[in-house]
């Protein structure tokens, strides 16, 4: 199970780049030269992500490194701003170009929708990716934050109009059931309610970019290191609660962290799985490569659902 786009395969362990914001550049650098030395070469960036300071820190760490050899990138566009939606050809279109002008790069391999707006027909969405395609500045397109109806109609569009069909979709997915979105708009996979998004993308192949796949740090929190409080508003329940012990058991017994068998449950299931994550050390990426090999079996996954 993979994606792949013009040759380039992006990694199932994808690291995040949302928090590089909050980073000196110095400190970002450390980071990027890390988590790349420990083997991350597929990261997942947005324009909206610290009003544009995350992709141009990156950027400037591209540029540094000497170019993006090896390196398979995944930014966004067309996130709400202000309660207005901006799944428009002139919105789109200004997201990417800031985007490309960031990240000091021509062309970004793939290009998601950050949100949807189901106003817009899905052929004019479409239409839209495509012409970015065309002009060589994207080399695929996808969304996050699609429901799977939305994604079908648009893949029919684009099979009735001799496009490419959206590479890869981006929801929420981990163990942990979030009991309502973190931010306006977001769709989650998770859980029973996500069971029939979960059955659209086994029977489909369609690549998914899990986010937050380890609850945003919900199962590596201890009495010492609580989760912060968006972390508990989204998943704080005693069936989350109940999921967390029993990652820690299964943890305990297989020898590993609790963050590791949570990345594993993400990647044991039964779609084209990629997960993203937002490590801050490259020991922490190292740590979570070698769990990314070793998957769970169908009885532990089943197990830790309860």
């Amino acid at each position: 199970m993979t994606l792949e786009v013009a040759g380039k395969r992006a990694d199932r362990l994808i690291q995040g780049t949302a928090h590089l914001s909050g980073m000196t550049q110095a400190d970002v650098v450390a980071l990027l030269d890390a988590v790349a030395a420990a083997g991350a070469t597929t990261f997942d960036l947005a324009e909206n992500y610290g009003g544009g300071a995350s992709e141009a820190a990156f950027g400037a760490w591209l540029a540094a490194r000497g170019g993006r050899d090896g390196l398979f990138l995944i930014t966004k566009g067309g996130h709400p701003y202000g309660g207005r939606n901006r799944i428009t050809r002139a919105d789109i279109v200004a997201d990417l170009a800031g985007s490309l002008e960031r990240l000091r790069t021509d062309v970004v391999d793939l290009y998601l929708l950050h949100r949807d707006d189901e106003t817009v027909p899905v052929g004019t969405v479409m239409t839209i990716l495509h012409d970015l395609r065309e002009r060589g500045l994207i080399r695929a397109y996808g969304v996050s934050n699609w429901h799977h109806g939305r994604i079908a109609a648009a893949n029919a569009y684009a099979r009735a109009s001799e496009m490419e069909p959206v590479a890869a979709s981006s929801p929420h997915f981990s163990l942990a059931v979030p009991v309502a979105p973190p931010w306006p708009g977001c769709v989650s996979i998770s859980g029973p309610e996500g069971a029939a998004e979960r059955a659209f993308y086994e029977s489909t192949g369609t690549p998914v970019l899990a986010w937050s796949s380890l609850a945003m740090g919900y199962f590596a929190a201890t009495p010492n290191a609580p989760a912060p409080q968006l972390e508990v508003s989204v998943f704080d329940t005693l069936a989350n609660a109940a999921r967390r012990d029993r990652v820690r058991a299964l943890a305990r017994a297989r020898g590993l962290t609790p963050s590791q068998v949570a990345l594993q449950y993400a990647l044991s299931q039964p779609m084209n799985m990629h997960a993203i994550v937002g490590c801050r050390s490259g020991a922490e990426f190292r740590e979570l490569r070698i769990a990314a090999d070793r998957p769970l079996t169908p009885a532990e996954v089943a197990a830790l659902e309860g």
